[in-house]
């Protein structure tokens, strides 16, 4: 299936989670822009550095995943870029491929995914890039959940 990035917008991203940006007054504070409710009391805060090198275009994106006990946030360091991909899920809660929707999220967005929602994992656009990802775990086989794509993703930039 083919996609075209869209730019990552607060409320074109608000069915799936929260996006974090500077709204243009100085000084900002949003306090409690984002949620990082945990599912299970045995999860800890799982804070991970993460470095990446950058896809090139066309992207193909061959797998999904979900956290369905814990948000998952992105911050982006050094002006990272990158792909956002969420798929809504059917009634049984598989992913709902064809109404999926890919967004170029610039290095100013942190992403915060909610729980049990269907993610592309973390693609790095452009250049090399890094991040701060956290989620909650409890290093059993309920953190993530992940399936491989009968057909992948193919993206191009908008």
């Amino acid at each position: 299936m083919k996609l075209r990035l869209a730019p990552l917008t607060q409320k074109a991203f608000a069915p799936y989670g929260q996006v974090l940006m500077a709204q243009g007054s100085i000084p900002e504070r949003l306090e409690w822009a984002a949620l990082v409710e945990n599912g299970r009391p045995e999860a800890r805060a799982n804070i991970t550095y993460m470095s990446l090198e950058p896809e090139l275009y066309p992207i193909r994106i061959t797998e999904l995943e979900r956290h369905p006990f814990s948000h998952q946030m992105f911050v982006p360091l050094n002006g990272t870029n990158h792909l956002v991909l969420v798929c809504p899920s059917h009634q049984d809660g598989s992913p709902n491929i064809s109404a999926s929707t890919a967004f170029h999220a610039t290095g100013g967005q942190t992403v915060n995914y909610n729980a049990n929602i269907w993610h592309a994992p973390r693609t790095i656009l452009n250049n090399k890039g890094a991040f701060i990802m956290l989620r909650w775990d409890s290093k059993t086989v309920y953190d993530t959940e992940s399936i491989r794509l009968q057909s992948p993703f193919i993206i191009d930039p908008a």
